[in-house]
């Protein structure tokens, strides 16, 4: 026998209580440790609970002794979470579901007492019989008073309230109210809910996020508040408040947060659930309301139409009290008048004072506040206003000005500026001192025209015309017929074209193009729209010989004519030069 055989011969021999001693001996572990730990290398299930309860421990010690931070653990958590969210969002929103919503609720909550707040403070003053014996229901039932008449505006009563498995869409527990029940078979409800669940899924491809909340049979409603991992379903007669939705929504958080494992580890066994009878109980609510009293209909009646009465009499005594202060206002700001005293006559508000023939008519003034003579009167003596606007009215009146001239006034001085002929200068020169508030009249500002500056003045004018024409082309459009017609009609008023002259003045056309491209041929063409222009003028009756072509390119002058136009610049030449 070999001596490999002899020591196995050996081995063999032991018991295993000696073979589990020996093994203890020689590498520190028994045969329970060994299980263990073949255990934890084969099972990771096994090995991830184990180190779960090691982990924790760990980095503590590691963060304990600056081995590990917080700053560097942070990103890693969050880089988790966001491969969470990404890979299986339902999950996070699973395990947060129980503690979000409540938080949630919350919030919306707050934003309804306010609501409800106000509208207590807007109800405090009703007054009826009713509304009397709900103020004393708030005083002893520690509610408020908004809270008694929005409950009194509902019925309904719920029935009975169902928890079903999500996943498996069997009964887990129910409560019914202290009535007998609306089904005579609880199981079969939660069935039937589940199969009209997966119906609407299936039939009408509805995603799974958006889940069944309401169904309709006959006189009830069938409200659903769905969980993670169960359904909360209640049958309700009539019409429920909004706030059911939120009893069945805590109901299915704290059944979420206290048996989570339960639900999730779900193998038929439902008497576990029975300790969800307090959460269900408290779905079960009975509210009716109040039966209605015979309203003092012919006394409300009254009631509304004594207030409509002196509603509108605050309103329109208001409202005219209001008009007539405008008014007043109004009459105490206006150049040339200049209220005194006010009274009231014959039902009338009759204004005293004084009034200058120049100032606006006080009537008028009163239509713009919708007020007419049945209503004001004036007692008005006339004076002679010095405001500055009344001045000026009466300076215009006197001195009859052109148009071009403007007056100012400063201080008992009258300032004139513009252009007048010099006729008009003279005679108004001994007029001014007809003018009441007028000491001196200063003319240093007007231009006085005589026959050659108004000749010059015109020609201005002619040479601000300009035609702009499309590429090769000199039509008229129907804007530019008219301007051309005013054109060739103020050269005939402006210019006298008799040759007998010792000067004739003489028309030069200008065809505006750029250097850009081909200049020569630009320049070229701009000479032929010149003179296809003259041929338009000679056609409406100028003499040829006045009219003369020229080509310029914009870039070198100082006018801003745009590409493709026509100007005109007029000159005066010698006969014998035409």
């Amino acid at each position: 026998m070999s001596e490999t055989g002899n020591n196995l011969g050996f081995f063999g021999g032991l018991s295993e209580v000696k073979m589990n001693e020996l093994r203890k001996m020689i590498i520190g572990l028994d045969t329970e440790d060994l299980r263990r730990l073949a255990l934890l290398i084969n099972d990771p299930e096994a090995f991830a609970e184990e180190i779960s309860e090691l982990l924790p421990h760990s980095i503590k010690v590691m963060l304990d002794k600056d081995n590990l931070s917080y700053t560097a653990l942070i990103p890693l958590v969050e880089e988790a979470l966001k491969d969470s969210i990404k890979k299986d969002p339902k999950t996070l929103a699973d395990i947060l579901f129980p503690i979000m919503m409540p938080a949630i609720r919350k919030a919306v909550a707050e934003d309804i007492k306010e609501m409800v707040d106000s509208l207590n403070a807007t109800l405090e003053n009703g007054f009826s019989p009713k509304r009397i014996g709900w103020r004393f229901k708030a005083l002893f039932s520690g509610k408020s008073y908004a809270e008694i008449v929005l409950s009194n505006a509902y019925i309904y009563r719920v029935k009975q309230v169902f928890l079903i498995h999500k996943q498996t869409g069997l009964l887990l527990n129910s409560a019914v109210s202290g009535e007998s029940s609306v089904t005579k078979d609880a199981d079969m409800v939660s069935s039937m809910l589940s199969a009209i669940k997966d119906f609407v899924q299936d039939s009408f491809n509805v995603e799974e996020s958006n889940e069944l909340s309401t169904i309709k049979v006959g006189q009830f409603n069938i409200w659903i508040e769905q969980g993670p991992n169960a359904i909360v379903a209640a049958i309700i007669e009539g019409d429920a408040k909004s706030s059911m939705r939120t009893v069945l929504k805590e109901a299915v958080e704290s059944i979420h947060l206290k048996q989570s494992y339960d639900l999730e580890k779900f193998d038929g066994d439902v008497d576990i659930f029975k300790k969800t009878d307090i959460y269900l109980e408290k779905c079960i609510i009975n509210e009716q309301k109040e039966k209605k009293k015979k309203k003092p209909i012919i006394l409300i009646i009254l009631l509304l139409i004594i207030l409509g009465v002196v509603a509108y009499w605050s309103y329109f005594t208001i409202e005219k009290t209001t008009r007539i202060n405008k008014l007043e206002n109004a009459l105490k700001n206006e150049p040339g008048l200049i209220i005194t005293d006010d009274d009231k006559k014959d039902g009338k508000i009759v204004f005293e004072g004084l009034y200058d023939p120049l100032a606006s008519n006080p009537f008028s003034i009163a239509s713009t506040f919708d007020i007419d003579s049945s209503e004001v009167d004036f007692i008005l003596k006339p004076y002679i206003s010095l405001d500055e606007s009344i001045v000026l009215k009466r300076a215009k009146l006197v001195l009859n000005p052109p148009k071009s001239v403007r007056f100012t006034y400063y201080h008992g001085t009258l300032f004139a500026a513009g252009e007048a002929d010099e006729n008009w200068v003279i005679d108004s020169r001994k007029k001014y001192l007809k003018i009441a508030g007028v000491d001196k009249f200063d003319i240093t500002a007007i231009f006085v025209l005589t026959n050659k500056s108004k000749v010059e003045k015109k020609i201005l004018a002619i040479e601000e015309y300009y035609f702009v024409f499309k590429y090769k082309t000199v039509s008229l459009n129907r804007d530019q017929k008219i301007k051309f017609k005013n054109l060739i009609e103020e050269v005939n008023t402006v210019l006298d074209f008799n040759f007998s002259q010792d000067s004739v003045p003489v028309i030069v056309v200008i065809g505006h193009t750029s250097y850009a491209g081909n200049a020569e041929a630009n320049k070229r063409v701009s000479f032929e729209r010149a003179q296809q222009f003259i041929n338009l003028m000679i056609n409406a009756g100028l003499p040829m010989e006045v009219l003369v072509p020229k080509s310029n390119f914009i870039e070198d002058t100082e006018e801003n004519y745009p590409v493709r136009s026509v100007s005109f610049k007029v000159i005066y030449s010698k006969p014998e030069d035409l």
